[in-house]
């Protein structure tokens, strides 16, 4: 089973079990002043299952002796059944629940383990409920992984990330349990949330960039506007000297024409008045001379 948690590691540990042993803290005193763990006559498929190694063992022979010893002075457990029906039925209900708890054992840690493998790094502790069975032995009956399950602030795509790993962890086991599918479901949830953030946030910079866009266009636009205005002024104002030089031209050839109309209406009554003696004419050249003489 796999449990959310909102920080980013756990803060239980589960205790210690070396396999074929009892959690650190539980063992009896017997126990606690051995380096095994005497087991029932009889458990003998329970000690294949969580029997240690030579190397974990240093003094396993001997301990052996001692077993063996008191295998022989107890006698053999077959020997016992045979004489005691009941002792015999005893030892096969003992012999199946041993075998039930280990295998259900063996199941719970792979579950938890496949929890944390695929979590990674968000993974924090793993802890076990554990049981003892009639050969002594405590045996793993459920579990709990905790994992981090907060999004990863300012940064949605990181948190897509990290809730697609979180979904594929609380899923990675065969059998995921309800608690399982609820924090896949959570995952899911944060995925959705900060997909609509990275949606938001690529919503408001299209704003935006369309903003500026708009405003860089309006600014072109009002530039171009600003230069054909003072295109037009200036064709206005050249359009405005060129009538106002044509006026003046104008002004000028009209006083020329007057002064020249002037000028023979003048002649011609000077040329009358002389014709009908009011006044003199011009002298001829040399009649002044020629009268003085």
């Amino acid at each position: 089973m796999i449990s959310s948690i909102s920080s980013t590691h756990a803060n239980t540990v589960a205790p210690f079990a070396p396999l074929g042993r009892q959690a650190v803290g539980q063992e009896s005193t017997e126990l606690k002043s051995s380096s095994f763990k005497a087991l029932e006559q009889a458990a003998d498929s329970a000690r294949s299952e969580n029997r240690r190694s030579p190397d974990d063992s240093p003094n396993q022979q001997a301990e052996q002796q001692r077993l063996d010893t008191g295998h022989r002075q107890a006698g053999p457990p077959d020997a016992q059944a045979a004489k005691d029906p009941k002792e015999k039925e005893r030892l096969q209900k003992e012999q199946k629940e041993i075998a039930e708890l280990s295998a259900t054992d063996r199941e719970v840690r792979a579950h938890e383990q496949a929890h944390a493998a695929v979590a990674g790094a968000y993974a924090g502790n793993t802890t076990y409920k554990f049981v003892k069975g009639p050969d002594g032995v405590s045996y793993a009956v459920g579990g709990e992984v905790s994992i981090s399950t907060s999004a990863i602030p300012n940064d949605p795509e990181a948190t897509i990330r990290k809730a697609q790993q979180i979904r594929n962890a609380a899923n990675a086991p065969a059998d995921p349990s309800p608690q399982d599918r609820s924090v896949a479901a959570q995952a899911s949830r944060m995925e959705s949330e900060a997909r609509a953030q990275l949606n938001a946030k690529a919503a408001e910079e299209a704003r935006v960039a369309e903003q500026q866009s708009a405003q860089k266009t309006d600014a072109q636009k009002s530039s171009v506007e600003d230069e054909a205005s003072r295109e037009e002024e200036k064709r206005a104002e050249d359009k405005r000297d060129i009538d106002r030089e044509q006026l003046d031209l104008s002004r000028r050839q009209e006083r020329a024409q007057i002064l020249e109309r002037a000028g023979k209406i003048n002649v011609d009554i000077n040329r009358r008045l002389i014709e009908i003696g009011a006044v003199k004419g011009y002298t001829a050249v040399g009649s002044l001379l020629n009268s003085v003489a």
